[in-house]
């Protein structure tokens, strides 16, 4: 396991860097057993926000549901679908086939203005992955919006 100092500071520069999202005046990440995300009084009670993300060997990966509640902040790395089928696809867990070049990344994908979930792209199999948890996924038989 790798020691990442000022872990909540280093995820939101991330965020910042990564999506472009500044989190909202009074939402703040901090250190719980996890890096979580909620408002600052929450940090004073045993019951936490959302974990912000789960850290792996190659750095940060930002968790779904952390995601669904903030992607709409996001002005880069995102893809806006167009077509409701593949919308409805991804929120039930399948992945796009898409060319976004040759980095590999976290993607949030939205749809009609909404945020669906997150992805990430892998730039062999010119595809996004679909990372929405098993539980978090839905079958939309009628219409998203």
């Amino acid at each position: 396991m790798v020691f990442i100092a000022n872990r909540e500071k280093n995820f939101e520069k991330y965020l910042l860097n990564h999506f472009g999202i500044v989190l909202p005046e009074g939402i703040c990440l901090f250190y719980a057993d996890g890096v979580r995300i909620g408002n600052r009084e929450i940090q004073k009670s045993p019951i936490y926000g959302e974990r912000g993300y789960a850290a792996c060997d190659e750095g940060f990966n930002p968790t779904n549901a952390l995601i669904q509640n903030f992607g709409y902040l996001a002005t880069k790395n995102f893809i806006e679908l167009k077509d409701e089928r593949t919308a409805q696809g991804f929120a039930f867990g399948k992945g796009i086939h898409m060319d976004l070049g040759q980095k590999n990344m976290h993607v949030i994908i939205k749809y009609a203005g909404y945020t669906i979930g997150l992805g990430h792209y892998d730039s062999k199999e010119k595809k996004i992955k679909n990372k929405i948890p098993e539980k978090r996924r839905r079958n939309i038989v009628n219409k998203l919006v």
